[in-house]
């Protein structure tokens, strides 16, 4: 979808649905929940960094579904602030929209009544970048911090070269089956060689 995020919805009793791209789909992406869940079950909204390709929506969104926006404490100032700098809102050619958000911190359990997924703090990309493991089926929501293919630039505000290889090889250390990243494709087999091929990326083995 243009410069949006990838945006996944955690099934359960009590769904999760993970960033929310820039809102430019606002409509398509409530069109496309509700053939999957009523509206009014998706009472949490995951945002895996501070960056407006994945927080853009996030207060229409929440107010649209009366759900509540989390976030690492790192990263949640700047949604916060709606700052247009930190946010690389200004990137987009939009001001920054304050985001009522809440933190959340690594290790943190999130349940979906069906899935348990842990918040592993993954800085790098932005300093409170956050990946979700649900480790009893081996599947990783890996945001910015790994794509297929490659990984999340540290050249931006907080980004930071040491602590995204400290954070790849920590997903690496998961052994995760799944992985489904915050752009581009996904892959529900060999997770280990996609994150293995992000370190060789960096220059790390």
């Amino acid at each position: 979808m243009d410069f949006d995020s990838n945006i996944y919805l955690l099934t359960g009793e009590d769904p999760i649905l993970v960033d929310v791209g820039t809102g430019m789909h606002h409509q398509d992406v409530l069109k496309w929940l509700s053939y999957t869940v009523k509206r009014n079950k998706v009472r949490r909204i995951v945002l895996t960094h501070r960056h407006y390709d994945h927080t853009g929506g996030a207060a229409g969104m929440a107010k649209e579904l009366g759900a509540e926006v989390l976030m690492h404490a790192d990263d949640s100032p700047a949604v916060r602030q709606g700052d247009p700098r930190q946010t690389l809102a200004y990137m987009f050619g939009v001001p920054g929209h304050p985001v009522e958000v809440t933190d959340l911190v690594d290790g943190q359990v999130l349940s979906t009544g069906s899935s348990n997924f842990q918040v592993v703090h993954t800085p790098g990309h932005t300093s409170g970048s956050i990946s979700l493991w649900e480790k009893d089926k081996g599947i990783l929501l890996s945001g910015d911090t790994v794509f297929v293919g490659g990984v999340g630039r540290w050249d931006l505000p907080s980004g930071n070269f040491e602590q995204l290889v400290g954070s790849v090889k920590k997903l690496l250390s998961l052994a995760p089956k799944e992985i489904y990243p915050g752009h581009g494709d996904f892959s529900q087999n060999g997770a280990e060689g996609i994150i293995l091929e992000a370190l060789n990326y960096l220059g790390e083995s």
